[in-house]
């Protein structure tokens, strides 16, 4: 497979691009933009998948070229909006998308509300040289400095930290094997991402864990991590575009975003459609070794799995006759192959 880059740099949002505006950030596009000019490592490209992006697409492409950066500003790919279409969270599918367009050999998978220090890419590079995919730790800002709408360098603001996994490092560089401790800022190769046909839909509507189920996919595949204490991202605080929580089950409880979000502002608010518990499709992958995810037909086996995982966790029988509806609604999500997708995309002259 020919590279162009040496890293993609995928980011996904469902907010409109004033969302920091509280925090004094009048743009989130043009602020990451600028924060990835910083970056002291020069071979990347950015793909930034955008709800909202038929109304953004003609500002954006007067943006990223003052820059000069290499962007995709790119919206949720056709084949992957069955949850969107529903109302759903569709995180999964943003992260598959952002693969579809990837033409980096590391892909770096970044949230929105999230910039990074000067020299993280190179950081992960550097890993990834040394043969470990690096996770990114999190540090929280209840606030930024900014002037004019802009964040003023280097980044400050009043920080705190509740990753645990930092808040457990014993040693400035930690290598480990565990990949369900992959959050925002995950770090895989794009042939290892084709290889596990991405990031498992069947996670989406209800989102949780669909990035600690592909991080114990890649473990599964042998792959290597590493925690770096000078590994971070910075989180920025902001108003949710929901003031919903769902419980996860198996994690903390995750906050659900939602908001006025789709084919222009009009559209309704994105729902948490629970249909079946999250955990017990990851244990699709750790029962059944079904490491390729969104590729195979269900049988009895995973209904069982199901079952007992969603009344373990959420307290409902899946087959009762009240959630037969969300059953069906979950058992139509597409089967696709990323590999053959990625390739047609590009037989289709995409503009890279």
């Amino acid at each position: 497979m020919h590279f162009v880059h040496k890293i993609t740099v995928t980011i996904h949002t469902a907010s409109q691009d004033d969302f920091l505006k509280n925090q004094g950030i009048d743009s989130y596009f043009e602020n990451i933009c600028i924060n990835l000019a910083r970056q002291t490592f020069r071979s990347f490209e950015l793909v930034y998948i955008d709800t909202h992006y038929e109304e953004n697409k003609a500002k954006f492409d007067n943006i990223f070229p003052k820059y000069a950066l290499y962007v995709k500003h790119v919206p949720v790919h056709k084949n992957h909006r069955y949850w969107y279409d529903l109302g759903g969270t569709y995180i999964s599918a943003a992260k598959n998308t952002g693969i579809l367009y990837a033409d980096g050999e590391l892909i770096v998978s970044l949230d929105d509300a999230e910039f990074l220090p000067d020299d993280l890419l190179s950081r992960y590079w550097g890993h990834y040289q040394g043969g470990h995919y690096m996770l990114a730790l999190h540090k929280r800002l209840k606030t930024i400095d900014s002037v004019d709408g802009k964040i003023i360098y280097p980044i400050h603001g009043e920080e705190y930290i509740n990753d645990h996994r930092f808040l457990s490092m014993t040693q400035d560089v930690m290598r480990h094997t565990v990949g369900n401790n992959a959050f925002a800022g995950t770090s895989y190769s794009l042939l290892d991402a084709l290889h596990l046909n991405g990031f498992n839909e069947r996670m989406d509507g209800c989102k949780s864990l669909e990035d600690c189920d592909f991080g114990y996919r890649l473990e599964s595949l042998g792959r290597k991590f590493v925690f770096d204490k000078l590994g971070f991202v910075y989180i920025l605080d902001h108003q949710s575009y929901t003031d919903r929580y769902i419980n996860t089950g198996w994690s903390e409880a995750a906050e659900i975003q939602s908001s006025n979000f789709g084919e222009g502002k009009n559209r309704g608010k994105v729902e948490s459609i629970v249909c079946v518990e999250n955990y017990g499709v990851h244990m699709f992958a750790v029962k059944l070794r079904h490491l390729q995810a969104n590729n195979y037909d269900l049988q009895q086996q995973h209904y069982d799995i199901l079952r007992e995982e969603t009344q373990k966790y959420r307290n409902f029988d899946i087959f009762a006759d009240e959630h037969k509806e969300k059953l069906e609604m979950w058992k139509q999500v597409p089967k696709f192959d990323l590999k053959q997708e990625r390739e047609m995309l590009r037989l289709e002259n995409w503009r890279f």
